[in-house]
């Protein structure tokens, strides 16, 4: 009787144990996540109401040939495009982000290109459950005062979302995947991306690295584009 009930001891304390280890590296893996977030947002938002500055317009010899670009209007432009990136930035409008109610799940494939692009690492893959996604909690998204964060699913599914009027500014999607690491937890990788509109968007490839004890991207590689 004493030998069955210390198996079942055993197995209930082996249990605990397995439950407890997931839920640390889940717990350190959102961790993760929310301190690369704010770099995360400035590589990849911009203030949609302005857009990109135009590039330099080409200049062509007589056979059209090209031979340089026009530098003084490119210098033009470019000076113009700040001046209203200021005037945006100062204002008091608040930037309304949409963003993925939960984490995205990454391919095996993917998780794989951790070990290609650190190759020079010898890393091994950690075997963490990587099978669920999470819920990513608005709250701890850290990123510019002018920007606000509210769920996908506050608004109309697909590209419904760009055709509705609001009383804010809508200036992008964005989300993110869970992120694959390796066995020292000191090298990782995910996706993220955004989106500024039905026919406007990227997508990208991110590596990630723990340096002077903090997390910092590596490396975005773009491997979608609309």
């Amino acid at each position: 009787m004493r030998f069955k009930q210390a198996l079942v001891m055993i197995s209930i304390f082996l249990l605990y144990s397995s439950c407890e280890k997931k839920r640390t590296d889940l717990e350190f893996e959102q961790s993760v996540a929310y301190e690369i977030f704010p770099a995360l947002m400035d590589e990849l938002h911009y203030d949609t109401r302005l857009g990109p500055p135009s590039p330099p317009t080409p200049i062509y010899d007589s056979n059209e040939n090209l031979i340089g670009y026009d530098t003084i209007v490119a210098e033009n432009t470019m000076a113009e495009w700040q001046m209203k990136l200021a005037k945006f930035k100062a204002d008091s409008v608040r930037l309304v982000i949409a963003v993925d109610d939960s984490t995205r799940l990454l391919e095996k494939e993917e998780r794989e290109e951790l070990l290609k692009y650190f190759s020079d690492k010898n890393l091994i893959l950690d075997t963490s459950n990587q099978t669920k996604n999470y819920k990513i909690k608005l709250n701890r998204l850290k990123a510019d005062p002018k920007l606000k964060f509210k769920y996908r699913s506050e608004f109309p599914a697909g590209s419904e979302i760009w055709s509705e009027e609001y009383d804010f500014h809508l200036s992008g999607t964005t989300g993110f995947s869970r992120i694959q690491f390796d066995t020292t937890k000191s090298y990782g990788i995910l996706h993220s991306g955004f989106g500024c509109g039905k026919l406007c968007g990227t997508g990208f490839r991110i590596f990630i690295k723990k340096e002077n004890g903090k997390w910092i991207i590596e490396k975005m590689i773009l491997i979608e584009i609309a």
